[in-house]
This record gives structure tokens, sequence and C-alpha cells, in this order.
């Protein structure tokens, strides 16, 4: 399907269900661009939740969002329980402008909901010239190292390196071994997933996603470690709910969420001439290059490298979007008096 048609939808789908235009839009944008960048768990397949979740009133419409300097560097945000990509944008946009006058700048943000692929945030400050940093915790899916059951949650946590030419190199990464949608997409097609993704709810290894109940964390207790330290920087620091306490997003219709977020900007500049900066990445970028590939690899990638190869072809030939899916929005169109723009329960390409 065409990105701008599926964008389209979405947005109108949102609009019909209480969203402004503008937000609307940017929430609508953000799910295309995971799409685009074949980060499906990150992409349209979370609508229909988002839509559930307003219409109970669990994410506000029209957010109240408030801002708060607190030092040369540094600011607090209010999301007012909006949608995480509409509040974690104006966090960024902040970000970069205290990052503009101070060098760096570092928003905690509170009163948040999910809010999807954690590089898009960060690749709005690099495409502006500046290191993007973008850290969430979320409800608790994954197993502590050690552990039995979930108690924290994937945690991502994104870097955006700009270049002089050529798209940012971008880290976008969970502190678990997959998402929790991976699982989810593995559920919905009924497939097996690979060991060392997931256990089950007697903290056993399992390959089948509808046992899955967590997964494990990245590295077995790196990732753990890591997972701490986004929760810490994202979730206990931005006065937000932690661990066990988020709710999920599927599961609890009670009260939302509390998700927390840290979005953040460095001025290469305020370091370093820029075009020393500039230049200093395209030698490192070209050094990793230049590396001789191991066997059963045909080229080293640079962080976030497939995503774009990815995202280029999904621009040229289209998204795709599987038959569950395609019924599922097709079915939440129908109910909102939104056209689906192609046929429901076929695979929708260029």
């Amino acid at each position: 399907m065409r990105p701008e048609a599926l964008a389209g939808f979405c947005r109108q789908v949102l609009l019909k269900a209480g969203l402004g235009e503008e937000d609307a839009a940017t929430v609508a944008d953000s799910l295309v661009a995971a799409d685009l960048r074949g980060v499906a768990t990150h992409g349209v397949m979370r609508l229909p939740i988002y839509v559930e979740r307003l219409r109970r009133g669990l994410i506000a419409a029209r957010p109240a969002i408030r801002v708060r300097r607190t030092g040369p560097a540094t600011a607090t945000l209010d999301g007012g329980n909006g949608p995480g990509q509409v509040v974690a944008l104006r966090a960024m946009e902040e970000a970069v402008a205290i990052a503009g006058e101070a060098g760096v700048g570092l928003v905690a943000v509170h009163g948040s909901n999910h809010f999807g692929a954690a590089g898009w945030f960060a690749l709005h400050a690099a495409e502006r010239g500046m290191i993007g940093l973008a850290l969430t915790h979320a409800e608790a899916d994954a197993v502590p190292f050690g552990g039995r059951r979930a108690a924290l949650g994937t945690n991502p946590l994104a870097v955006a390196v700009p270049r002089a030419d050529g798209p940012p190199v971008l880290l976008d990464m969970a502190t678990s071994a997959v998402a929790m949608g991976r699982v989810m997409v593995a559920r919905r097609q009924g497939q097996p997933i690979p060991d060392g993704w997931a256990v089950d709810a007697d903290g056993q290894p399992t390959t089948d996603p509808q046992k899955a109940r967590a997964v494990v964390p990245l590295g077995g207790p790196k990732g753990y470690g890591l997972a701490f330290v986004v929760e810490v920087l994202a979730g206990l620091l931005s006065g937000s709910r932690t661990g066990t306490e988020v709710r999920r997003m599927y599961d609890d219709f009670d009260q939302p969420q509390g998700i927390g977020h840290l979005l953040g900007a460095i001025d290469p500049a305020r370091f370093l001439a820029p075009e020393d900066f500039t230049g200093g990445v395209e030698r490192l970028a070209g050094q990793l290059k230049a590396t001789p590939p191991a066997a059963g690899f045909d080229e080293v990638l640079l962080p976030g490298e497939p995503e774009e190869r990815a995202r280029q072809r999904h621009r040229r030939d289209g998204i795709p979007i599987p038959d569950e899916l395609a019924r599922e929005l097709a079915a939440l169109g129908a109910e909102l008096a939104v056209p689906w723009p192609g046929p429901p329960g076929q695979p929708q390409r260029a």
C-alpha cells in the first residue's frame, strides 16, 4: 500500500476518535514511519488499541501539555495523558530548543502513553543537526535476569547521529531480546517464535507465542542492567510509575498507563568544529563499511542501515499489509465511516 494512503487512513481514523488535526497527523505519521522501516511491531498494527483507549478516555484526545524549565539544560513535561507520540515529539522539540541555547537539552516526561518507535524521535533531532536521544520505559513484559515473571518493560532506547551525507546513523533497540510486539506479530500470523525470545507462565523457555508471557533480557544480565537504567532515567526520574505499576496497554482498562520518557538532544558544535564532527562520523562509518565481511555475511552494515533500506524499498514499492491486519483495519474504518484504501484481507502493495 502506498504510504501516503495508509497515513491518510490513519489520520482520518484518529480524527474520528477525537484527536485534533495536528495530533492525528503526528500519530499517523509515526505509525507509518515505523512500517516504512519494516518495524511492524510499532506500526499501524497499534492503531486499533490506540482508538480503543481514546474511546475509553484512557488517552486524552485533547491533552493539556505543560512544559517547565528546571535549569539551563533541563525541563520537565507533563503530557496530560496525551498520545505518546504527541507528548514525546513536543518534548523532543523542547530538548532541541534547549540544546540550541545550552548545547545539551534533556526533557523528562510524565503523564504519557505508548509512544511507538523510539527512533522516530531521535531522528527528529538528528535531522536538525543534533545527536538525538530517546528513552522510554514500558509495561512489564520482560523478566529480570534470573527471574521467573515479568518485572520490567522492554525499555527501548534510541540514539541518532547526524551525517553530512546520507541518512543519520540510528541505533533503535529494546533492552530485551526482542520487542514484545514481535511475539504479538507471531501470534497474529500463527507462527512459532525462535528459542531464546520468551518464557511461559512458569518462566520456562517457549517457542509458542500463545504461551509466551514475557520476553527475556538482551544478553542476559547486560540487557537486564540496561533495562533497569532506562527504567530509572525514563520512569523514576520523570516521576512516573515504574516496573509492575505501569498499566498494560491491551489488558488494563481501569487507568491510564502512566508512562514516562526521557528525550534529549546534543549539539555537536559545542564540543568540536562541525566539520570535524561530520568528517569524523563519515571516517568512522567508512572504516566500518570497509571491514571485510565474516562468513555468511555480504557486508558490514551501520546501525539502522537495514531499516533505512527497508524504508527506501517500501517508499518505492509500497508497504505490505498482512491479511489479518488488513481485515482488522478495514473493519475499524467501516465502524468509523473511514474507507479502507484497499481490499480487506489481501496483502496490500504498491
